[in-house]
């Protein structure tokens, strides 16, 4: 027989094997095959297959209960959880309201946010069956969720003494002990979990989730390893481990992890975002920008990956590069319906953020000046036209309003002392930000350097702020002070980020860079749209209400002075100030504020005239001799009744508001 006679023969024998075997499948496939089958897919991790089969099995037998119910079990999965809730009633209308039922409906209803309705449904099955396991972690997830971790401690330790091999509640355990400040506690409960459970992909997953935040990297990483090795397609899992790394430095492991998970769902938002990131560390600009730009054109919502890549952009192109105007339009486009609302703080900072991108923009740049016309900063307005006309974008109504509002500010403060751009221009506070990771991992590793290169961007739009240059990581208080006094900072500010799937808690601590006292602990936790956004305005606004103002005197005519000092720093006609001569005012060491010597105060300060970034300002001296001269210290006469405000006491080693943010959504992942 000739080699393809051979090879003819074999193929159709193997067609007629399938055929054989397809034929068998189609005859057995009745409700009850289908469901089994959905049951063994669904502990495979294999959801839409598992749906498609259950669909199947409920078309052919609309009145089978169980699988209505293992439907509902899939779209909780999913987390679509208004249609788990639907099938879990098509599973009532035909069988019994069991334990499971409700149970599952319960973390339906969380899932949603009606947590409120939950508890009933999770005391109904423990009523039915009182070792209800389920229904115990239902309850003991409801105690999370208002601050009770005593109580919910106790169902879980109940639990254990019911079923001492349950990984679930050795799991929660563990988070709950981590989170209380507890490591030794937490790491018992984790080895014992692990003990019997070490082939669950989930459980080698929320493990390694613990090691990582504990620190320990190689821990993590082998965990992440044994929990793909258990599943390939365990996306949580591959995610941590391109996490880790990235941290270390081994970019090309992480993008061929990532590069993996997205062969098996291109529609993973965290893999997007991590290639990203690994392919910026790697210097692959184009690779990064590919990844970021598919992150944020299928979640238009991400801001964390959408401020990663206009960071990307904004550090890779030039000033002129048109990808630029393509990025800077979302922002534009956010801001003008932020004005259609009437919101001009949110407008402001979205206009600022898209000239970041594109100063060039000729339309953006004019309506971001109408917002400051509209603020009455009319020297401001000016100025944004007068740079158009710079750059040669001027037309008849530019033209005109330079020349109505040149006519307008003549006599104004500004034009009458021909103030010196420049001096004005000099902020009284230079402050370092850094970034102290991991960031919101598992959701968006390295977070805390987006967040924190945000909080820095927003920073430079101050009068009164003069932040670093860049962004540093820092591993440790130590570090951070060291590089903040070396520096020549006044404040350093180090900015951490926890985050949920749908929350988000960025925390910065103020120090002082002449002595690493804490100033103020800021936490701005935040849900919904917009979150990190509203987040790292809170921190900004909250660091400019704490630092004191301070000017500096630019020049004197007799008993008159100009100082910079304006509307924009919140200044208004009759403020009082001190003068003290130039050198004498310092940092406070201990907290927030300044200090100086009563001797060194030269005079008095009162403001007769206002301009946008400065102000005019009556004499009088302090003294029987003149002593005020140009660069003096301007700073706010305290009141008469004032006491010196306490210093912060140092953040608690225990039970961070990081941590406990992210407690309630952790323990529920378990379910």
């Amino acid at each position: 027989m000739s080699r393809f006679g051979t090879r003819s023969g074999a193929v159709l024998a193997l067609a007629l094997l399938i055929f054989g075997a397809t034929a068998g499948a189609q005859i057995s496939q009745d409700p009850l095959s289908l469901y089994r089958q959905a049951r063994l897919l669904m502990v495979q991790g294999e959801t839409y297959r598992a749906v498609d089969a259950l669909l199947e099995a409920t078309a052919r037998n609309p009145a089978y209960a169980d699988a209505w119910l293992a439907l509902a079990q899939c779209q909780y999965d999913l987390r679509e959880y208004e249609r788990a809730i639907y099938y879990l009633g098509e599973a009532a209308r035909y069988g019994p309201r069991s334990p499971a039922t409700l149970v599952l409906e319960g973390f339906s209803l969380i899932g949603l946010g009606r947590v409120d309705e939950a508890r009933p449904l999770f005391e109904g099955a423990l009523a039915v069956f009182p070792n209800d396991r389920d229904a115990r972690f239902g309850l003991a997830l409801l105690d999370l969720r208002t601050g009770r971790t005593s109580d919910a401690r106790a169902r879980l330790s109940a639990s254990l003494r019911a079923v001492p091999r349950d990984s679930r509640a050795l799991l929660s355990l563990a988070l709950i002990t981590r989170a209380e400040g507890k490591p030794q506690e937490s790491a018992s409960y984790l080895a014992e979990a692990l003990r019997w459970a070490a082939d669950d992909p989930d459980v080698c997953y929320a493990a390694a989730v613990v090691a990582y935040e504990n620190g320990d990297l190689p821990e993590a990483a082998r965990l992440a390893r044994i929990a793909i090795a258990a599943r390939a397609t365990h996306a949580r899992s591959r995610n941590l481990l391109a996490s880790i790394y990235l941290e270390t430095g081994a970019y090309d492991e992480s993008r061929t992890i990532l590069e993996g998970s997205l062969a098996f769902d291109r529609k993973d938002a965290q893999a997007w975002y991590l290639l990203g990131m690994t392919q910026g560390a790697a210097s692959n600009y184009a690779e990064a920008e590919y990844a970021f730009s598919s992150l944020v054109g299928m979640r238009p919502d991400d801001e964390i990956g959408r401020l990663a890549l206009e960071n990307l952009v904004m550090a890779g192109t030039k000033l002129e590069d048109p990808s630029r105007a393509a990025y800077a339009a979302w922002r534009f486009d956010r801001a003008a319906e932020f004005e259609r609302r009437f919101q001009y703080d949110r407008a402001l900072a979205e206009y600022r953020r898209a000239l970041s991108l594109d100063p060039y923009a000729n339309q953006g740049r004019r309506r971001y000046a109408e917002l400051l016309r509209l603020a009455k900063l009319p020297s401001s307005y000016l100025a944004e036209l007068g740079f158009l006309a710079d750059l040669g974008k001027s037309d008849t109504a530019l033209n005109d309003a330079l020349e109505i509002y040149g006519s307008l500010l003549e006599g104004s403060v500004g034009r009458d002392w021909k103030t010196d751009p420049l001096a004005l221009a000099a902020k009284p506070y230079r402050l370092a930000v850094y970034a102290s990771g991991p960031g919101g991992a598992p959701y968006h590793a390295g977070s805390d350097l987006v967040a924190a290169r945000y909080v820095r961007d927003l920073f430079a739009f101050s009068p009164s702020i003069d932040p670093s240059p860049g962004i540093a990581r820092v591993d440790s208080f130590s570090d951070a002070f060291r590089m903040a006094r070396e520096s020549g900072a006044d404040y350093y500010l180090v900015v951490r980020v926890a985050e949920t799937e749908r929350d988000v808690l960025v925390s910065a601590e103020l120090r002082t860079a002449r002595t690493g006292a804490l100033v103020e602990r800021i936490d701005a936790p935040r849900s919904g749209n917009d979150r990190v956004g509203l987040a790292a305005e809170r921190i900004v606004s909250r660091t400019l209400a704490i630092l004191p103002i301070r000017g500096t005197l630019l020049s004197r005519k007799g008993d008159r002075a100009l100082a910079n000092m304006g509307r924009v720093d919140g200044v208004v006609v009759g403020d009082v100030f001190l003068v003290v001569k130039n050198g004498g005012v310092a940092i406070r060491p201990d907290g927030p504020g300044l200090t100086w010597k009563d001797t060194d105060v030269v005079a008095k300060f009162t403001v007769t005239r206002l301009d946008d970034e400065a102000c005019e300002g009556r004499l009088q001296r302090v003294g029987f001799f003149d002593r005020t001269n140009a660069l003096d210290t301007l700073v706010r006469e305290p009141p008469a009744d004032a006491t010196l405000v306490a210093p912060a006491s140092e953040p608690s080693a225990q039970a961070t508001p990081a941590l406990w943010t992210t407690l309630f959504d952790r323990v529920r992942s378990l379910y």
